[in-house]
């Protein structure tokens, strides 16, 4: 019988990053996908059928929302895990609701999978996804840094693998061309929920290169979206809401420039080459390649970062966070991993 594996999937970023290993859970003849949409995507069409779609995100924004909203997903997941009865539920990395998925799972003794734990971040993140890491059974690196951190805090070393990450496996699946003649930058701009950074030091900084386009992507929806999007909307320039991971993967493969503080230009672009000029503190104290230059929110830091990149042009490709097969290898470690009473045999 096909082991049956839960994977909750709440939000865009979180989507791009688990397509790779629904696509490969789906297609392995030992395994049976079992999706449920919410929080942010819970109305929204994907490629996978949803057995259960939860709408749990309340309206505003300030940090209540965080705790609220995981408070009203844990209420409808319990009841979801009971009724599917999954053999394990996958959660991918650091987001609030992630922690709600892993709890929730842990009390109902399933067996719970952690992608991308051991990771060192400047925010709130870091502690929600080492919170996850301390519930899970079977542990999912990118590197082998992030290996060790797991095995530190504790972890059989038996249930951690290497395999890269997953963001990458759409990368070569694909034609990362685009026919955009002028140069651009892509500026990707979440909120920090752990301290004030206002958006206009980058924007000064925009306005002063005025031979290159620029393309806003739509950042996330922790707390401070709303006032980060009203700022963003009163600007004169191409924006982005809700792109499929190929698109954008397209935008900043050819684009002169990644500026935001979103950890897809440590990770994709690295694979890319892409230079990224990664702002503030939001991914303070991650694994980084020489095509980062992290600064702090400060205008002539900024304008100083991205001259440099302009200088140096793109960067080689960069292996060191996988080559794009994490996909498969999670699901044939799943089909083969054998648990008996919370305890994984091999």
């Amino acid at each position: 019988m096909p082991r049956k594996i839960l994977v909750p999937v709440l939000n865009r970023a979180t989507y791009g990053r688990l397509k790779a290993v629904l696509k490969a859970i789906n297609e392995h003849p030992d395994l049976e996908l079992q999706v449920v949409l919410g929080a942010s995507l819970f109305d929204t069409q994907i490629e996978f059928p949803a057995l259960y779609r939860v709408q749990c995100v309340l309206e505003g924004d300030n940090l209540a929302i965080m705790p609220l909203t995981t408070s009203m997903w844990i209420a409808q997941l319990t009841g979801i895990i009971e009724n599917l009865n999954p053999d394990a539920v996958y959660i991918h990395g650091d987001r609030f609701e992630s922690l709600g998925t892993a709890l929730t799972a842990a009390y109902l003794n399933k067996i719970v999978i952690h992608g991308e734990g051991g990771e060192v971040t400047g925010s709130i993140d870091e502690r929600i996804r080492h919170s996850v890491t301390k519930l899970a059974d079977l542990h999912f690196a990118t590197t082998k840094l992030s290996e060790q951190r797991i095995i530190k805090m504790g972890e059989n070393p038996d249930s951690v693998f290497v395999v890269g990450s997953t963001a990458l496996d759409p990368l070569v699946e694909i034609d990362l061309s685009n026919d955009r003649r002028k140069p651009y930058f892509v500026v990707l701009m979440h909120p920090n929920t752990k301290e004030d950074e206002p958006i206009e030091p980058l924007l000064e900084v925009l306005n002063s290169f005025s031979g290159f386009d620029v393309i806003i992507i739509n950042p996330n929806i922790d707390p401070g979206n709303k006032a980060l999007l009203k700022r963003i909307h009163q600007l004169k320039t191409e924006f982005k809401k809700n792109l499929p991971v190929e698109e954008y993967a397209r935008f900043i493969k050819n684009c002169s420039c990644l500026i935001g503080n979103t950890s897809s230009g440590i990770k994709e672009g690295c694979f890319l080459g892409t230079p990224y000029v990664c702002i503030g503190s939001r991914q303070q104290g991650r694994e980084m390649g020489d095509n980062v230059i992290s600064v702090e929110n400060n205008a002539q830091q900024i304008a100083d970062a991205i001259n440099r990149h302009l200088k140096h042009g793109r960067y080689s490709p960069d292996y060191r966070f996988g080559d794009g097969t994490a996909g498969k290898q999670i699901a044939d470690i799943l089909a083969k991993v054998e648990v008996k009473e919370k305890k994984l045999q091999y």
